[in-house]
């Protein structure tokens, strides 16, 4: 198994973030970063812009990084089933809109129902991933110094 390198985005406008609406099989609302994997030889930065254009249809310019997760689940059949996706390594950028029009999405994430913005004040009353930004969002955003948030060990 390898370490996955994942680039997301904290796109604000107009004080609403950007996110995606996914649901669980079972029917869990959550909302994920726009962002994803890496490709070999592609710069973190281009990575997130290109995963937001891919899920959202939003062109963005990368502002500057905000925070550091790290996701590592511990199930042996997740791993097996998964082993892509087993140990995840988030880069998370601050990004602004290049372009407010947007385009249709080529390449909506997992899980993914559509796309929304969400007021600031509205992020402490949703579930986001990676968890480690549940509460910090505004905080992250305020900060100049970027943050380590950590690893989550999902069982």
């Amino acid at each position: 198994m390898s370490v996955r390198s994942e680039a997301k985005a904290v796109v604000v406008y107009d004080h609403k973030i950007l996110v995606n609406q996914c649901e669980t099989q079972s029917g869990r609302v959550y909302y994920d970063l726009p962002g994803g994997g890496q490709q070999f030889c592609e710069p973190l930065e281009q990575a997130a812009i290109r995963e937001v254009l891919e899920e959202t249809g939003y062109q963005v310019k990368i502002v500057r990084f905000l925070a550091l997760a790290e996701e590592i689940y511990e199930d042996p059949a997740v791993r097996a089933q998964y082993p892509a996706y087993a140990h995840r390594v988030l880069h998370i950028y601050l990004a602004h809109l290049a372009c407010p029009e947007r385009c249709a999405p080529t390449e909506m994430d997992f899980e993914q129902r559509q796309t929304v913005w969400l007021p600031l004040e509205q992020l402490d009353h949703v579930m986001l991933n990676p968890e480690q930004l549940n509460g910090k969002i505004v905080g992250l955003i305020n900060s100049a110094v970027p943050q380590d948030l950590g690893c989550r060990r999902i069982r």
